[in-house]
């Protein structure tokens, strides 16, 4: 059964924004919590998450935060790995579905009320203009600090594969975020995004590094082919064949 998360109601978003820009980073815990009187869950659709399932939820997320040394500041590569199982956490624990993943304001208090020392860990203040909104508030789930994580595995969920989101180790930061860019087009159909993904992958097995130059030609050709084709309709094998060939004409043209 699908989980019914609280939604956070916007003047208390905004509340909770200021809050922890009035809170020490090192105090950031002290904010923390698995409830709140100014939030609200949906009518229908599922059950509602339980405290006790929060709570899991935030120690699963603060495990993987550990491990890549939290509280201390993240360098690239421990965000980047960060990122990695966090998606794989939020979607094997977070049991949601794309309709209730779609709320902004579900987002708003997983960052603001239940996880909130983590998302300041991943994503600090700048000096100068303090927290970015996007991150916290889910105004863009595309940038918030976990729906965009949730929806990377969601989309890149392999069900036939041994390890179903082994392809979430094989494509990089700004990979996925160029097809993610494109999510009208091409990121709303899961099955292509595997096989942009698949193909990219069989680029660095068989030319080692693929230019980027192709990837981004080739994702440039599959969205013109998107307004002349049915490709929520083809099966993953056709997907397959057809990513690979338009890759190898974005590759001949370049030359």
């Amino acid at each position: 059964m699908s989980l019914l998360y609280p939604r956070l109601l916007p003047s208390e978003t905004e509340r909770r924004f200021r809050m922890l820009h009035e809170t020490p980073p090192a105090q950031h815990g002290t904010i923390v919590a698995n409830h709140s009187p100014r939030a609200v869950y949906a009518a229908t659709g599922g059950r509602r998450i339980t405290r006790e399932e929060l709570d899991q939820l935030r120690e699963g997320l603060l495990r993987v935060a550990r491990e890549q040394d939290f509280p201390t500041p993240p360098s690239i590569a421990q965000g980047s790995i960060f990122d990695r199982e966090t998606a794989r956490v939020l979607y094997k624990q977070c049991l949601m579905v794309p309709g209730e993943a779609s709320q902004r304001q579900v987002w708003a208090f997983l960052a603001l009320v239940l996880l909130p020392d983590v998302c300041a860990w991943r994503w600090p203040a700048d000096p100068t203009r303090g927290y970015t909104a996007d991150r916290f508030k889910g105004t863009d789930l595309t940038r918030h600090a976990f729906a965009r994580l949730w929806t990377r595995a969601h989309v890149l969920h392999d069900p036939m594969a041994d390890d179903p989101h082994h392809l979430l180790d094989i494509v990089g930061e700004n990979d996925i975020d160029q097809i993610m860019a494109r999510r009208s087009a091409l990121a709303a159909s899961p099955a292509l995004v595997r096989a942009i993904v698949r193909a990219h992958h069989e680029d660095q097995v068989d030319r080692g590094a693929p230019s980027q130059q192709v990837f981004r030609q080739s994702l440039m050709r599959l969205l013109r082919l998107t307004a002349f084709l049915d490709l929520d309709s083809a099966s993953e094998a056709d997907l397959g064949h057809l990513v690979r060939r338009v890759r190898a004409e974005a590759r001949a043209a370049l030359r």
